[in-house]
């Protein structure tokens, strides 16, 4: 036993280095950006400091003050947090539908949700924003939530059709044996089993909703309707860029998908539904 815990250590030391050195690379971008929203002198100096030799919170200050950066947060919330909504409330069911009631109808309709993947979201834009401005819909945030939960749904359908074609339909049976009706069986049993699926739905729907730029930056005019990710941009002036001030909004834009997905993370396994039958 010692003998095989010598072999075994060096790998394991290894496996160790390389998974630090991985999160390293990962984690050290953000690192950076924090580092450069509290320094005062320019990003770009040589040699680098890894420590800001004068920490301080002026562009935090600044950018509140001068910006409409508690605005364009409230914007993103609320089309992130309806986005998900939306999108995850749909996809339950599309997705049970095209998981339990297969016919031809229901095989052309995956393969049209398929083919919507396809197309890339340059070549759809174009009707949908003469589409929005006829509907009135173009310059508000409901339009975005639609279009955002539009481009989202595909995805979030084939996601959860794959956790309800794991689930046996004997489970269903089963409670409609004991008095459920079909609905109720959904409801009650199988979409409980199905909350790996459903977090993974609505975390991916949250987080899309919360970075998208395409979309926003086309739907919408209006400055304070802007959202975070179409407020960086102007930071950016026609021969200046403060990049202080512009790491400062990243790092606000960046902690509320950070705090959301640690929150969700330990719901982020599959396999629930493991051993729900006996063989």
């Amino acid at each position: 036993m010692t003998t095989d815990r010598q072999k075994r250590s060096p790998l394991q030391i290894a496996m160790l280095v390389a998974t630090l050195a991985c999160a390293g690379v990962v984690v050290f971008p953000y690192y950076w950006m924090f580092v450069s929203s509290a320094e005062t002198a320019s990003m770009f100096s040589w040699p680098p400091h890894l420590l800001p030799d004068r920490p301080t919170l002026t562009s935090y200050w600044t950018i509140f003050k001068e910006r409409a950066l508690g605005r364009w947060f409230v914007n993103t919330l609320i089309v992130a947090g309806s986005t998900s909504i939306f999108s995850t409330v749909i996809a339950i069911n599309a997705a049970y539908a095209l998981s339990r009631f297969k016919t031809r109808i229901t095989s052309f309709f995956t393969l049209i949700i398929l083919f919507s993947q396809l197309l890339p979201a340059a070549l759809i834009v174009v009707p949908l924003f003469v589409i929005f401005q006829q509907l009135g819909l173009y310059n508000s945030l409901a339009g975005l939530v639609i279009a955002d939960t539009a481009f989202i749904l595909p995805v979030a359908i084939w996601l959860l059709k794959g956790f309800f074609d794991q689930i046996p339909v004997e489970i269903e049976q089963q409670a409609m044996i004991d008095g459920c009706s079909q609905l109720g069986a959904f409801y009650r049993v199988v979409l409980p089993l199905a909350l790996p699926g459903l977090v993974v739905v609505v975390a991916m729907s949250f987080i899309s909703g919360w970075d998208e730029f395409f979309l926003a930056r086309t739907l919408i005019a209006s400055q304070d309707k802007w959202v975070l990710s179409v407020g960086l941009t102007s930071f950016r002036g026609e021969y200046t860029l403060d990049w202080s001030q512009m790491m400062a909004a990243a790092v606000v834009f960046t902690l509320p998908a950070l705090v959301f997905f640690l929150f969700v993370q330990r719901y982020l396994v599959a396999g629930l539904a493991s051993g729900a039958v006996k063989g």
